[in-house]
């Protein structure tokens, strides 16, 4: 086996894992992907949090 195909085969074989883990981890997947999205968004459209003002109700 050369150094190419134990690298192949390593890729294919955590991919499959990855695949597996995906299956059942679903949900945690979803949350780890709106938030690198949202990231993201924030980078991009450069959001910034507004400043709390106060509203006095007298």
């Amino acid at each position: 086996m050369t150094f190419i195909q134990f690298i192949t085969t390593l890729l294919e074989l955590s991919a499959f894992i990855g695949l597996i883990w995906c299956i059942f981890h679903e949900d945690t997947l979803v949350a780890f992907e709106e938030r690198v999205f949202a990231a993201i968004r924030r980078k991009r459209l450069r959001v910034v949090k507004a400043r709390r003002t106060h509203s006095y109700n007298i």
